[in-house]
């Protein structure tokens, strides 16, 4: 348990020795039994994903940021006020004067003009969001700019809703770094990204500590945090990816947060006094992906035999019950636009797919090669597999990591979930609707129409538009149109449920918030 990994490691001067497997972990620091596969870089310009961005989220602040518990009103954080001008193009910040980094280096303007230049500049997948403003390597240098140590401007080169942009500038990526402190270890004009790997620059409440891919991440407290030294002065990330495993070692009380386990586990976990189990709605979904490069695939009613193929229902309260709830539109639940109701769009109708499959061309039935884009997901695939057999298409089931293969749009069916930080529906609907380019050539693996290999023009023109309007509702009555258009078009994608994230804690965790766009921060987290 602890002792297999936490042997004899000296950290700040504090030696950290083995705890017995039965004995609790310290009082005074958080284990989190997580998921740290493929994870090989905390740099936040070069990370997007759920498990890395709260790690990253304690390391770097950011100039604003957004609560667990209300994902539509920004709060201060290095930056202290902001305004917008009338014309909607220029935001100022002001930032806040008592805020230093881990170097003991003051925050300041520059540091933030440059933290988002590099994300711009390095292009990696930290730039998704901000680089939908329509800032470039060319320009982002002459529109983000320090006016003096504690005031910031951003220019916006499109006319953009300013909501979206500030609510990018929450987003782990957009964490700010200590310029001077990167910059003294660039190698080759790679803008710190070697260093920034295995080494953090920020303001953070936490500073790494050690970290080795696929195995540990320790971080100590910041101990002149502007905000005042967090509770817990160590937080450790331990990569336990078994399920069963990491349930035993949270009942044993030497984890005292776990990710990423599975139901059956969860739902024995969910007995135990002393554990408590927070599902985090998500803004994204569980999706079957069908590439419409495939001819088979191309032909609308295949793709609409395949809605009715799943029996999702059958699973909803045991595989899913934890990791998603039945929801059929582009439009997450509760969000501006979404329809009141979409739990029963596509439901399992074995005759209905078999009559479909006959009046394309198929009457013996239809065999397609399936892949979970994780391990995490092939439960999941399993029961459809069975489902779909009835319904006449045959599932040749084939595990394995398959996201780099459905970005390459070399696969045919998949199972896949997604996830989005921006907490507004543009965000998954430029990742569910949007393609501007359906040639090969254009490698837009960032939006998974482009992935299914289909392009819809009307869509293209919505989220363009529901991107730059202002007024909610207008924006709302475009998300409306998405939907209808998305839900009659029989989709390459076709959506389930809608994503949720168990965090399980022990009892005596106080504080700690699973974050809707994974900036969960562990500043006030204390154990009782």
């Amino acid at each position: 348990m602890l002792r297999n990994l936490l042997t004899t490691i000296a950290i700040a001067g504090v030696l950290i020795t083995a705890q017995p497997s039965s004995a609790a972990s310290p009082p005074n620091m958080l284990v989190i039994g997580t998921n740290l596969t493929g994870i090989r870089t905390l740099d936040p310009a070069q990370n997007n994903a759920r498990t890395v961005s709260e790690l990253i989220s304690n390391l770097y602040d950011n100039l604003v940021q957004l609560s667990a518990d209300d994902l539509q009103t920004l709060r201060p954080m290095l930056a202290t006020k902001w305004s917008v001008s009338a014309d909607g193009k220029i935001i100022t910040m002001t930032l806040r004067d008592d805020a230093v980094f881990q170097s003991g280096n003051p925050v300041t303007a520059e540091d933030a003009a440059w933290s988002i230049q590099r994300v711009i500049k390095m292009g990696q997948v930290g730039s998704t969001d901000v680089a939908l403003w329509g800032f470039t390597p060319e320009n982002v240098d002459k529109l983000v700019r320090s006016k003096d140590e504690h005031t910031l401007e951003i220019e916006l080169p499109l006319s953009v809703n300013t909501d979206l942009v500030l609510y990018s500038l929450a987003g782990s990526s957009l964490g700010i770094v200590d310029k001077k402190t990167a910059l003294s270890h660039e190698a080759t004009g790679d803008l710190a990204a070697t260093w920034l790997s295995a080494n953090s620059a920020g303001s953070g409440p936490f500073t790494l500590a050690q970290w080795r891919p696929n195995d540990i991440a320790i971080f100590n407290a910041q101990k002149n945090y502007w905000a005042g030294a967090p509770a817990l002065a160590r937080v450790v990330a331990r990569h336990i990816p078994e399920s069963g495993n990491l349930r035993l070692q949270l009942e044993a009380g030497d984890v005292d947060v776990g990710q990423y386990l599975a139901s059956g586990d969860l739902d024995a976990l969910a007995n135990n006094k002393n554990v408590v189990i927070d599902t985090v709605p998500g803004l994204g979904f569980y999706y079957i992906a069908l590439n419409q490069k495939d001819p088979d695939l191309q032909k609308p009613k295949i793709r609409e035999a395949f809605q009715h193929a799943f029996d999702w229902k059958a699973i909803s309260n045991n595989i899913m019950r934890y990791t998603g709830f039945p929801w059929q539109s582009i439009i997450p639940r509760g969000m501006i636009g979404a329809p009141e109701d979409a739990t029963s769009r596509y439901d399992y109708d074995p005759a209905r797919a078999k009559q479909l499959l006959a009046e394309a061309g198929y009457p013996n039935g239809l065999k397609k090669v399936l892949n979970p884009s994780s391990a995490a997901t092939l439960p999941f695939a399993e029961a459809l597999q069975a489902s779909a057999r009835t319904a006449g298409i045959e599932l040749d089931l084939v595990p394995g990591e398959f996201t780099p293969a459905f970005r390459e749009r070399k696969y045919e069916v998949l199972l896949g979930n997604s996830g989005a930080r921006l907490p507004d529906p543009f965000a998954v609907a430029t990742q569910y609707a949007y393609n501007p380019d359906n040639s090969d050539e254009a490698r837009l693996g960032s939006y998974y129409l482009w992935r299914a290999a289909m392009k819809v023009d009307e869509l293209n023109t919505l989220v363009d538009e529901s991107m730059k309007e202002r007024d909610t509702n207008k924006r709302a009555g475009m998300f409306q149109k998405m939907d209808s258009i998305y839900s009659g078009m029989d989709s390459p994608l076709v959506i389930f449920f809608q994503r949720t994230d168990p965090y399980v804690m022990r009892s005596n965790v106080k504080g700690y918030r699973g974050h809707t766009t994974w900036s969960t921060r562990w500043h006030d987290v204390t154990k009782e």
